[in-house]
């Protein structure tokens, strides 16, 4: 179990921006660990910074962004659906 979680980890530090080469690879459970590591990396340097461990925060920091830059590569190779003007008008007279 814990060697599946290690090579879990190793896949999802080493595919920093695979998704904008192979975005139809990536699943809903692959997104979800992404998240749950975004969420563990914040509580982990909001920690840091309150005790004052600043080598911790900047590494903690630094993989948090680089799971967004992943994220966000994911959520543009996506195809986005054609906006009706009808929408877009509900949209913005909320």
């Amino acid at each position: 179990m814990q060697q599946q979680q290690q090579q879990q980890q190793h896949l999802m530090q080493m595919q920093p921006m695979m998704a904008a080469y192979y975005p139809n690879n990536v699943t809903t459970d692959h997104i979800q660990q992404y998240l749950d590591e975004n969420k563990s990396l914040i509580l982990k340097i909001v920690e840091s910074q309150n005790s004052g461990k600043l080598n911790e925060c900047a590494e903690n920091q630094a993989r948090l962004q680089r799971n967004l830059m992943y994220l966000a590569a994911i959520a543009d190779s996506q195809p986005q659906p054609p906006v009706m003007s009808g929408q877009v008008h509900a949209l913005f007279s909320g």
